[in-house]
């Protein structure tokens, strides 16, 4: 018996989730738990709407999880979530990547939670909020000014870090550079001339 990291996803209808997510969560990691599923980590995700529509429905939220469980045991909570009537879809992965993936999910979460709520910011004055000539927005001046840290660790997260590849000089680009010769332009033709 072996025991992997797998990747569930549940897809609930929006208005079943507004109506008791604590239950409908309880209940999707009691399907998991049930089938000696562990669970590492669990994310609720925004209402969206659906690229079509399922079971009549066009909006819904997305419950995903990270558990470690014997791989005999996927069969089962499958089952288990297509029989479940509050489930409209489930999907069950397991990957040589969730383990990352699951770090950087909690990573982003643990920075969601220590950032400030945004409507509790203090509120700048209207002479303010104008653009400056640099071109910067008021939030971004506001963002730089009174959170440098948060704002950093904002740009790192969505910049992913660029490096420009380095050639390396060896004697062969040395040689062609020495290789190359100019070329005058050539004489023009007496067609040309006329």
């Amino acid at each position: 018996m072996t025991e992997r990291l797998y990747e569930g996803l549940f897809l609930i209808d929006a208005s079943v989730a507004s109506q008791g997510w604590t239950e409908l969560e309880s209940m999707m990691i009691g399907i998991v738990e049930s089938h000696g599923g562990a669970i590492e980590y669990s994310e609720k995700w925004p209402e969206q709407r659906l690229a079509y529509e399922i079971k009549g429905t066009k909006r819904g939220v997305y419950f995903l999880i990270y558990f470690r469980a014997d791989t005999q045991s996927i069969v089962s909570m499958r089952t288990d979530a297509q029989l479940n009537e509050k489930i409209m879809r489930s999907l069950f992965v397991q990957e040589d990547f969730l383990e990352e993936e699951m770090k950087r999910r909690k990573d982003i979460a643990d920075r969601r939670a220590a950032q400030p709520d945004p409507s509790s910011a203090p509120q700048r004055d209207s002479a303010s909020s104008e653009n400056t000539e640099e071109g910067k927005a008021p939030a971004a001046e506001s963002a730089n000014e009174d959170e440098p840290e948060a704002a950093a660790a904002e740009a790192e997260a969505s910049d992913p870090e660029v490096s420009e590849p380095v050639a390396e000089e060896t004697g062969e680009t040395e040689a062609a550079e020495a290789d190359t010769v100019a070329v005058d332009a050539a004489p023009e033709s007496e067609e040309e001339k006329g």
